[in-house]
């Protein structure tokens, strides 16, 4: 989502920051900083952000704010926590305002629509899967993984597009369609996550925080 100053109710605006910021704050606060000690957890953490970035950039998209793109926040959450998730994807937004691909007024609410709820459902998916499914290698790829990052991009649509319709920016009829692409966006980011964190347990393994050998493999 990529929403427009000149078109959202400034209240809207206003809660999008107040909430961003709790959050924010929440997840500086309790993010893991102790693994930056570390150089080559810092430089793989610096490169995902970069590579959301750069994904972030490539959005396709008609009406103001409904704008599509992948996100791959399911796959940074699930190397590095929802807490840095929150940050990488703060960050991959500043990229994209400061190359004047949105507007600072709205960086509240994309960053919410496009990085903290698609993190948070992916945490939840993550933490149901971990302790009500059996702790296997593929229940962890097709659920958390596949799955994970089709309903992130779902949430992160849905409620992008509730806002749309809720702050009385757009209405059902001024879209016509386009709601049906949320739809079509599902399969290729759950392909795209489930590729990439399924590369990343074959080669780096160490790079998957929420994946450990001992609990999915060992005696499997």
């Amino acid at each position: 989502m990529n929403f427009s100053v000149e078109l959202m109710p400034l209240e809207w605006l206003w809660l999008g920051h107040i909430v961003y910021f709790v959050i924010l704050i929440r997840a500086c606060w309790q993010a893991a900083w102790w693994h930056l000690w570390d150089n080559k957890d810092t430089h793989v953490l610096f490169a995902s952000c970069l590579i959301l970035w750069l994904l972030w950039l490539m959005r396709a998209g008609i009406t103001p704010g409904m704008e599509f793109h992948f996100l791959l926040v399911t796959t940074v959450t699930l190397m590095f926590g929802w807490q840095f998730a929150v940050i990488c994807a703060s960050i991959a937004q500043l990229g994209v305002t400061l190359m004047g691909q949105a507007e600072w007024g709205s960086f509240s609410l994309n960053v919410l629509c496009n990085g903290v709820i698609p993190a948070l459902a992916t945490y939840l998916i993550y933490w149901i899967t971990y302790y009500l499914f059996p702790k296997h290698f593929f229940v962890y790829i097709y659920v958390c993984a596949f799955a994970g990052g089709a309903l992130a991009m779902l949430f992160s649509r849905l409620s992008g597009l509730g806002i749309l319709l809720l702050s009385q920016t757009y209405t059902m009829t001024d879209l016509g369609e386009q709601p049906l692409f949320i739809i079509v966006m599902l399969f290729p980011e759950a392909f795209l996550n489930g590729a990439v964190v399924t590369l990343l347990v074959t080669f780096r393994p160490q790079w998957i925080g929420s994946f450990n050998d001992d609990v999915y493999l060992r005696g499997k």
